[in-house]
């Protein structure tokens, strides 16, 4: 196995945790123990971390390891308001291309994230969420702009493990319901409508934390 592919396992492995909320909000990571983790030399765990960092993830605090910090309210608002700045952008340009087909494809897994509600789980919600906005933001072709929300959404994951517990709470959810309005405006290609309903989308988050 390539030193790569190796780095590519250890960083998927880091961000799950981190994502699953295994190591909560100003945990240290070091070397020794991820090392010890996963079973590898240095090397590829400090690419791993290296990466990590870069992508404003951890935080590298010098002869003590690798930090886990807190989100802060600001940052919540940044994310926020870059998701909607990033998104609506997209949208203005998917409502004008997107076909019958992905319309369609849009429904299915609105319907599908209805009846995977009944599961009460919020993992299992957030990561729906995600899908649909992903899916939405495909339908601009646009692979830059993609890679932006993926980034985005990496980052509202850690803020969803550290505010909102695993327990069931309806009112922290939004509501999937609302993926299925907004792409009836997308079908009837009313982009005041949809934009409106977008915003409401990405705005549930904060108003559920601040």
């Amino acid at each position: 196995m390539k030193s790569q592919s190796v780095k590519e396992l250890v960083y998927e492995g880091i961000l799950n945790d981190i994502l699953q909320g295994v190591y909560p909000a100003n945990s240290i990571l070091n070397e020794r123990m991820l090392t010890e983790k996963y079973q590898v030399s240095k090397t590829p765990v400090r690419e791993a971390l290296v990466q990590l960092c870069s992508e404003g993830i951890l935080k590298n605090i010098p002869r003590f390891g690798y930090q886990l910090p807190v989100i802060t309210p600001a940052e919540i608002n940044g994310i926020i308001e870059y998701r909607m700045m990033l998104e609506c952008a997209a949208l203005e340009k998917t409502i004008r291309i997107i076909t019958n087909d992905e319309i369609d494809a849009l429904v299915a897994h609105a319907t599908s994230a209805v009846k995977l509600s009944q599961q009460k789980d919020i993992t299992v919600h957030w990561e729906t969420n995600m899908e649909f906005h992903m899916m939405l933001c495909s339908y601009c072709k646009n692979q830059f702009v993609e890679k932006a929300l993926q980034d985005a959404l990496k980052f509202c994951s850690r803020v969803a493990t550290q505010y909102f517990n695993n327990t069931w709470e309806k009112s922290k959810l939004a509501d999937s319901a609302g993926h299925m309005k907004l792409v009836e405006a997308i079908r009837s290609r009313n982009l005041e409508q949809a934009r409106e309903l977008l915003i409401v989308d990405i705005n549930a988050m904060k108003d559920e934390i601040m």
